[in-house]
């Protein structure tokens, strides 16, 4: 047989039984593992089998658990909760009374597996104890029987833990839309955190090909080299790039999020890892940016919480800084400051006294040598995506590379033919005709600018001159889509014949729309007005094919054709450049302590 102690609340008479606090109730199954969170903050671990009967028996019913939490002052006034122990003065962590039956049967709590209690406090008072309440029939209470807490840490699901820097899922769904999508749920969230790990930023601009191109002769930084044009010669636009140093650097001012992924798996369930406690010391860990400090606790699972915030503390006041020079005194005494100051966090930890979960030296065996292992996988499965993306960005630049060359010579012929029609001696002293030439009195060096009226409005615009005596192409330079010129943009002039017939055609884009716009003039005019209009695809055919005729080079069909490969590959490389920034910006924050102490 059981003994079974009878359990009340109050007694008949007590005089506080109207104001006493009152209890809530929670039915339970016993053949299965409970976790009770009442609501004040009370959470009560039941493992299944911790009930026994008057026959000693388990038992294997539900059973209700009666609960009050008397934690407030006037709770405990009105139901004269006194905070003494055989006449001594206590000081209270809270008060809860429990009681356990099962059909009205009272129930004992097995000594074999007890029940675990947590109660909620601000503040962690070292040497604690838990004491039995005894109470008479006048409502006076007597604490006896004083049992030392232990102070074990409750795991609760990985998934539910926040294991990012601060403010970075905020600053994700700052920088929405992303690649398509508008809302950041948690995979995205993650999965950008964890590919800062081996994020190369220089890579992503090192592979985007130029794809601004013009005719050599009147570009400004042309250059004959072995009788040929430079590569540079046919440019003359702004190539998309961007500052990658700074945040290359910033990279390894981190802790690496492949360790934040690696333990952030099932086998870390059962440790310390999988507790708010932890997830509350991870964000100071954030602010030394060290990965050693990290590591204190991933490889000493088995020892106790506060043991390890102990060496945490004493490890990060001994730390060096990276990357400063002695003679930075100014950083690195705010660096030393920043340190001080997450040391004696940790210390403040230490001595809340913290232990660790139950038989968490079982899970930290298990766990040894998996780490290392672990994280070796998921640097190489993130370092392979990125190496996947960069092989992405090569792929792409060698087409863009190959229809640019492409394009390249097209520019050539085109511009040579037009040389050839002036009267320059081309093929046999190329390198002198493209620099000085011959000049025919037939033609000489002249201004042209064509406005396009409201041109900014549209997504691309193209601007040709077609001079029909020498039935020769040439595509006009623009900065904003509007002021279209030939030549380079500090002279724009270039050579044309005197006072011949010419016709400037714009063909503009918006949406899916297309718009058009030509007009007839002489040569010698130095500047145009051109008003676009509404035109349909085979409109601009029809336009544009009375000059099929001509020489490839110099047909605006297969410049077209060219320029809307251009344009859709600018935007790709646009936006890319934008999610660049985008994830230097997340890099900031989850680095943002070497982003203010390096000030970079």
């Amino acid at each position: 047989m059981e003994h079974i102690d009878p359990v009340n609340k109050f007694h008949p008479n007590d005089p506080f039984k109207k104001t006493m606090v009152p209890s809530q109730f929670f039915n339970i199954d016993t053949k299965k593992d409970n976790v009770v969170e009442a609501e004040n903050g009370t959470l009560i671990v039941v493992p299944k089998g911790c009930f026994k009967n008057a026959k000693g028996k388990i038992v294997e019913e539900n059973v209700e658990i009666e609960l009050a939490e008397a934690f407030a002052m006037k709770d405990m006034l009105l139901s004269n909760l006194m905070t003494t122990s055989n006449g001594e003065l206590l000081e209270t962590g809270g008060m809860i009374y429990l009681n356990v039956t099962a059909n009205g049967e009272q129930l004992n709590i097995s000594k074999e597996n007890p029940l675990y209690v947590e109660i909620p406090t601000q503040k962690r008072i070292s040497g604690m104890m838990a004491y039995k309440g005894e109470r008479d029939e006048n409502g006076n209470m007597n604490w006896v029987d004083p049992q030392p807490l232990e102070t074990f840490l409750q795991p609760v699901d990985l998934d539910l833990l926040d294991f990012l820097p601060e403010g970075f899922e905020n600053a994700v769904q700052m920088g929405m839309p992303y690649k398509g999508r508008t809302y950041a749920d948690k995979e995205l969230v993650d999965s950008l955190y964890y590919c800062l790990s081996f994020v190369n930023f220089f890579e992503i601009t090192k592979y985007l090909e130029q794809v601004e191109y013009n005719e050599p002769y009147n570009n400004s930084n042309k250059r004959v080299v072995d009788g040929k044009y430079t590569e540079e010669s046919y440019q003359y636009g702004n190539h998309v790039t961007g500052d990658s140093a700074v945040y290359d650097t910033l990279s390894k001012l981190c802790i690496d999020p492949a360790i934040i992924k690696t333990i952030k798996s099932g086998p870390y369930q059962n440790t310390l890892i999988a507790t708010k406690e932890f997830e509350m010391r991870l964000q100071f860990i954030f602010k030394t940016c060290q990965n050693s400090i990290l590591k204190i606790y991933i490889n000493n699972l088995d020892k106790n919480l506060w043991e390890l915030d102990s060496m945490a503390a004493d490890a990060i006041r001994n730390l060096n800084p990276p990357y400063l020079e002695d003679s930075d005194v100014w950083r690195f005494d705010h660096w030393k400051s920043e340190m001080d100051s997450l040391s004696l966090v940790f210390r403040s930890f230490s001595n809340q006294e913290l232990t660790n979960i139950k038989e968490a030296d079982k899970y930290s065996q298990l766990l040894k040598g998996y780490y290392e292992t672990r994280l070796s996988e998921v640097r190489a499965e993130l370092e392979g995506a990125q190496r996947k993306f960069v092989a992405s960005l090569q792929e792409r630049q060698a087409v863009v590379k190959a229809v640019s060359d492409d394009y390249k010579t097209l520019l050539w012929k085109r511009e040579k033919y037009r040389m050839e029609k002036y009267g320059f001696i081309w093929s046999q002293n190329g390198w002198i005709n493209v620099d000085v030439g011959t000049i025919p009195k037939t033609w000489a060096p002249q201004r042209l600018e064509i406005l396009v009226e409201q041109g900014k409005e549209y997504d691309q615009v193209y601007t040709y001159v077609i001079y029909t005596s020498l039935k020769s192409l040439y595509r006009l330079n623009t900065a904003d889509n509007e002021l279209f010129y030939v030549g380079n943009q500090d002279e724009r002039v270039m050579n044309m014949p005197k006072k011949q017939a010419a016709i400037a055609i714009s063909i503009a884009y918006k949406n899916e729309q297309s718009y058009l716009a030509v007009k007839e003039f002489k040569t010698g005019t130095s500047s145009l007005a051109m008003a676009l209009t509404v035109s349909t695809k085979v409109e601009i055919q029809q336009t544009i094919s009375k000059y099929d005729g001509y020489a490839e080079a110099n047909r605006i069909d297969k410049d077209i054709g060219y320029m809307t490969f251009f344009a859709e590959e600018k935007k790709r490389q646009q936006e890319l450049m934008s999610e660049k920034e985008f994830v230097g910006q997340l890099l900031m924050v989850a680095c943002s302590c070497g982003f203010k102490t390096y000030g970079l």
